[in-house]
């Protein structure tokens, strides 16, 4: 009989010799993750490396970047590497992919750790620690890594009342040395809680010098915007968000041919606007008017005939949020009756603001003679440079309605057709072939689409002035809208009432 108890310990350690170089495969694999920069400035551009090292590595899936707070990625600007180091007769393997990212809101972040899929079993990397900051904050000590370009969005003021004219300039710094040949703004910029105007500018921007914390700077507004607040509280200006192509002047391009030319993608920080209320008004009416205006109100004619329309114009003009003046509201006299209004405006984009003229039209028509009054109003908008309401007083207006002496009144009267019978013989002939010229329904035929076309041209003209001519198209419609009243007359018990609807008709 065999003893089998010493043999355990020897096949331990066969087993253990076996799997070494398993252990050794599973312990080789490394995961690392590195950032070209943990100290970033809001806009500025940093990538985010991931390497994988082994002696033997089988299939890999390109791993997707998880979400990063402080970071955008920029999608598509992957890279791939691969490299092979023999150290010891060793053969190592490392795989490498690149990820670009956009630095954010300025802020103390991390970066999760990234996860890949090796034949077929998961694998995670380190956590990155990472500080955005701003560039507006930069000190002496930090000046010599200040980022070589960065844009900004520069409100005039950043506590306005509701309806308030706020220039915001988007701004672009560069360092000398670099040249900006062209830019690009991503469009589909967003104002949360702002009316927003673009005002002209410029399209080729001029840079000045300026020094930014003791750093040198190349300073150039792109472009300009008029924001109005439409609702008080804390409002925020999402990023703006730049294309550039960037050519940095080297030696081996003294020429400038554009070697070393790059396009470069920069973002704004965003921008927190706190607007406040407007205070309370009691004693005039608000137009929703904010900034300088001048206010008249005149009606054209103050004398009209009966049934002729007449145009009570406001006329709003000045400085401030022109788009967002909402039409003045009066009082007429029951005997003016009223007709849909009209409003235009004129406004202009230039010199860093916005001006113009908005124009509010009445149209109303005098159903009676005699002498009618508009009453005195009071309009007031709200000016930011005395944060006080300017009351504008409107005197009242009267019209007088006079009936037209040269008009009289049409009557409908039956008309007898006297119609006798033809007496006589019938003559009868035999039809004879004629030419088609000589044939009356081929010139029918012929003219009918002039006619027809014609016609349409007479009821386009006829359609288009009784929508625009208040004035004739109540003459068309005035004798049917008569008799209308007319055969009402003898519904009413109140001999006052069927008076007053003769008169009315």
């Amino acid at each position: 009989m065999k003893k089998i108890g010493n043999q355990s310990p020897f096949l331990l350690l066969i087993f253990i010799f076996l799997m070494l170089p398993f252990a050794g495969f599973a312990q080789s694999l490394q995961v690392d993750l590195s950032m070209s920069e943990t100290n970033v400035y809001s806009g500025e551009q940093v990538s985010v490396e991931l390497a994988i090292s082994g002696t033997s590595i089988g299939s890999i899936n390109q791993p997707q970047p998880p979400e990063i707070n402080g970071l955008r990625w920029l999608r598509g600007s992957t890279s791939k590497g691969t490299s092979y180091v023999l150290n010891n007769n060793t053969p190592t393997i490392t795989y490498t992919f690149g990820y670009l990212f956009i630095a954010q809101d300025p802020g103390s972040y991390t970066i999760p750790p990234f996860e890949v899929e090796i034949d077929g079993e998961k694998y995670q990397s380190n956590t990155l620690n990472f500080t955005v900051l701003d560039p507006a904050s930069i000190n002496e000590e930090d000046a010599q890594r200040a980022p070589d370009i960065y844009v900004r969005l520069e409100p005039a003021t950043d506590s306005p009342v509701v309806g308030e004219q706020v220039i915001v300039d988007v701004v672009l710094y560069f360092k000398n040395g670099i040249e900006i040949s062209s830019y690009q703004p991503t469009p589909g910029w967003k104002a949360e809680g702002f009316w927003k105007e673009e005002l002209q500018y410029p399209q080729r921007a001029q840079a000045t010098s300026t020094l930014v914390n003791g750093v040198r700077y190349q300073k150039a507004r792109l472009m300009q915007y008029a924001l109005f607040p439409t609702k008080s509280g804390e409002l925020t200006l999402s990023p703006f968000e730049l294309t550039l192509s960037v050519r940095q002047q080297r030696r081996s391009d003294p020429f400038g041919f554009g070697f070393g030319q790059e396009r470069q993608n920069v973002q704004s920080i965003p921008v927190t606007i706190n607007a406040q209320p407007l205070p309370d008004l009691k004693e005039a009416a608000f137009i929703g008017a904010v900034g300088k205006f001048e206010i008249t109100r005149e009606i054209t004619p103050q004398k009209a005939m009966v049934g002729e329309s007449i145009e009570v114009t406001t006329r709003i003009s000045g400085t401030g949020n022109i788009p967002l003046i909402n039409k003045p509201q009066y009082e007429f006299p029951e005997t003016l009756e009223e007709y849909n209004p009209q409003q235009n405006s004129t406004i202009n984009r230039q010199n860093r603001r916005i001006s113009g003229t908005k124009i509010f039209t009445d149209v109303l028509i005098a159903r009676n003679k005699g002498t009618f009054t508009i009453p005195a109003a009071k309009l007031a908008y709200f000016d930011p440079s005395t944060d006080s309401y300017v009351i504008k007083e409107l005197p009242a207006i009267n019209i007088t309605a006079e009936r037209d002496p040269n008009s009289s009144i049409s009557e409908v009267r039956d008309l007898k057709l006297e119609i006798e019978p033809i007496s006589g013989l019938a003559q009868w002939s035999n039809a004879t072939s004629r030419p088609l010229y000589q044939k009356g329904w081929v010139w029918l035929m012929l003219m009918l689409p002039l006619f027809i076309t014609a016609g349409a041209y007479g009821y386009k003209k006829y359609s288009d002035r009784m929508r625009t001519d208040t004035a004739f198209s109540r003459s068309r419609t005035a004798s049917k809208k008569a008799e209308e009243i007319l055969s009402q007359v003898n519904d009413p018990q109140d001999i006052k009432q069927g008076y007053h609807l003769i008169e009315k008709a």
